[in-house]
């Protein structure tokens, strides 16, 4: 095998071996929830000093751990099929990985086509579903329901509210009911977060307020700013898919050649 080859060996062992612990990872979270969700949610408030776990509803955390097995189970695979075929020297298993890389990176570029070219259809649709979850914000008093812990998160962190400003919330007959215009986590707090004026629930404006500035649009903002980080981190992610992808296939004909007899095994002709 040439220095190349084993080059091409190596970096996708390592590779490949990086994915399948995070694979691995993800299914082992993902079954723990499903098992005891319990001690989890506590760990992980412990941990981050949240209670967003331990706020959410049941069925959303058992949603969360079916896509971390699905997609750690995946990975997994994948990732043991990549490393077990540059390891062992296995044609088989190298070019059905590589079709499988190859099969995601399509996929992702039919993805990024369709988002660039229904752009519009894509962007009232995702407003019209985020509009849609805000009718669920503050629907249980006894229990805070996801939605309303995950709205009341981006608002904070966005310095937003609503989807295009604060008469998204007019559409919620659960908040209207209470008599205030807009959540807390609209409101603009203090050092100490606590809101700085507190009839601003009520009575919002520019000066205690974000009323007006919708999280779609806050949103977009964030994306504009750090584009540039963001066309890097994709098209890294697209070049490393590639290069893994053709490495694979490069390494299968290399193992293909007859020295390695048909069934890929080595012949020592000298003998």
């Amino acid at each position: 095998m040439g220095c190349m080859s084993r080059c091409a060996k190596y970096f996708l062992c390592l590779f490949n071996f990086v994915f399948f612990l995070a694979g691995g990872a993800a299914l082992t979270v993902g079954i723990w929830l499903l098992a005891d969700r319990t001690s989890f949610t506590n760990l992980f408030a412990k941990m981050d000093g949240g209670d967003l776990l331990t706020r959410t509803d049941a069925d959303v955390i058992k949603m969360i751990a079916y896509i971390l097995i699905v997609a750690g189970a995946l990975t997994f695979i994948v990732s043991f099929l990549g490393y077990c075929g540059a390891m062992f020297e296995s044609r088989c298993l190298l070019c059905v990985y590589g079709i499988l890389i190859l099969i995601v990176l399509i996929l992702e570029c039919i993805v990024v086509g369709l988002a660039f070219g229904l752009k519009g259809d894509a962007e009232k649709g995702t407003k019209d579903f985020l509009k849609s979850t805000i009718q669920y914000y503050n629907s249980n008093e006894d229990k805070t329901e996801a939605v309303t812990a995950a709205w009341d998160g981006a608002m904070i962190q966005l310095k937003c509210c609503g989807v295009e400003d604060y008469r998204d919330f007019q559409q919620n007959r659960n908040w209207t009911l209470i008599g205030r215009m807009v959540p807390d986590s609209c409101c603009k707090r203090g050092e100490d977060g606590g809101l700085i004026d507190s009839s601003c629930p009520s009575n919002p404006s520019e000066e205690n307020s974000y009323f007006q500035t919708g999280c779609y649009e806050a949103v977009a903002r964030a994306i504009e700013k750090n584009i540039g980080i963001i066309i890097g981190v994709g098209v890294s992610l697209l070049f490393v898919e590639l290069l893994v992808t053709i490495l694979a296939l490069y390494l299968a004909c290399c193992y293909w050649r007859p020295q390695h007899g048909r069934l890929g095994i080595k012949v020592d002709f000298k003998s």
